[in-house]
C-alpha cells in the first residue's frame, strides 16, 4: 500500500510548526533544530508504518554513523559555514545597497511569498554545486559518501562529507544573505528544505504526488541515488525541481517507478565515520593508480 499524505502533510506540519514557534520568544536557531527533530521523529515513524523496501531498512551500525554524520554537520560545518558568509556577504552588504537605494529582498512582501522565492534563489545554488559535484573529479570526490549507501533511510539524508556539505549550505544560504532575505523566511526556508530532505531519503512507501510538478519529491530523489549511472546523474535540486526542468536534467518517467537497487556500482567506500572522512583522497588516489 502507498500512502498520499505522509509527504504533504509532513511538510505543511514542519512549516505550521515553525510558524507557531515563531511567535515565541525562542531564538530562530532553535526553532529551525527543535520543528527538524521533530520532522524527523515523524518520519522515523512513517518508516515503522509504511515501509517501502525492507532491503532499506539500516542497521544500527547504519543509523549511529549517519547520526554522527548529522551531530558533526550540524554542530561544527553550518556553524563556521555561516558565521564565514555573515563576515563575507552578511549585513554590511545589504547595508551598502540600502545606502544605494537598493533593496534586493522584498521584505514587505506576505512571508509565504518570500519563502516560495528563498526556495528557488537558494535551490539555483544547490542545483549549481550539486551538478558540480557529478560532474567534475573533485567535485564527485567528496560527493561520493553521500551515494555510498546501498538503501535510504530517514537518517540517510545527513550523510555528507564536511566538504560537501560546507559547499552546499553555501551556495545555498550564500545569495539568500548577500539578498538581505529576513531572519523569519530565512527559518521557514531552512526548515522546509531541511524536512524535505527528510522525506526525500526515508523509507517510506510514498505514493507519487502532484506536487512533483514543483517540488524534488522522494520519487524524484530516488533516482537520483540509482545505481545506475544514467539515472543517478539527473535530479539535481534540492528542495525544487524547477532548474531540472530548465536545464533537460530531470528524470521522471511517466511508465515506471525508481528500482530499489541504489549506492554505487564497485565503489570501495568502507562503513565508518573516518573512514568517509577520507574518502575523497581514497578515490583521487585510487583514480590515480588506474591512469598509471
Amino acid at each position: 500500500m502507498r500512502a498520499h499524505l505522509p509527504y504533504p502533510t509532513t511538510l505543511a506540519a514542519s512549516l505550521i510548526l515553525a510558524w507557531v514557534l515563531l511567535s515565541t520568544s525562542l531564538p530562530h536557531g532553535v526553532v529551525a533544530g527543535v520543528v527538524v527533530g521533530c520532522m524527523l521523529v515523524l518520519v522515523a515513524i512513517w518508516e515503522r508504518v509504511l515501509p517501502h523496501a525492507e532491503a532499506w531498512k539500516p542497521s544500527g551500525r547504519t543509523v549511529r554513523l549517519d547520526l554522527t554524520h548529522m551531530i558533526v554537520t550540524a554542530t561544527t560545518v553550518v556553524p563556521a559555514v555561516r558565521a564565514t558568509l555573515t563576515v563575507l556577504v552578511g549585513d554590511a552588504v545589504v547595508r551598502q545597497l540600502g545606502a544605494w537605494g537598493v533593496q534586493p529582498w522584498p521584505t514587505e512582501a506576505p512571508l509565504l511569498l518570500q519563502v516560495a522565492l528563498a526556495v528557488v534563489v537558494a535551490d539555483a545554488g544547490a542545483y549549481a554545486a550539486h551538478r558540480w559535484m557529478h560532474g567534475a573529479r573533485a567535485g564527485w570526490w567528496i560527493h561520493a559518501v553521500h551515494h555510498s549507501p546501498p538503501g535510504l533511510h530517514v537518517v540517510a539524508s545527513a550523510r555528507s562529507h564536511p566538504f560537501n556539505a560546507a559547499l552546499t549550505y553555501a551556495a545555498e544560504t550564500g545569495p539568500l544573505l548577500l539578498l538581505g532575505v529576513g531572519p523569519e523566511a530565512l527559518v521557514l526556508w531552512s526548515v522546509l528544505k531541511a524536512t524535505n530532505g527528510l522525506l526525500q531519503h526515508a523509507n517510506v512507501a510514498f505514493a507519487r504526488s502532484p506536487l512533483e510538478l514543483v517540488l524534488a519529491t522522494p520519487e524524484v530523489h530516488r533516482w537520483h541515488h540509482s545505481v545506475v549511472l544514467e539515472e543517478s546523474n539527473t535530479n539535481f535540486g534540492n528542495t525544487t525541481v524547477l532548474w531540472d526542468r530548465v536545464f533537460g536534467t530531470l528524470h521522471l518517467p511517466a511508465d515506471r517507478r525508481p528500482g530499489t537497487r541504489l549506492g554505487i556500482a564497485g565503489a570501495d567506500i568502507p562503513e565508518g565515520y573516518l573512514s568517509h572522512l577520507g574518502a575523497p583522497f581514497r578515490l583521487a588516489r585510487a583514480e590515480a593508480d588506474a591512469g598509471s
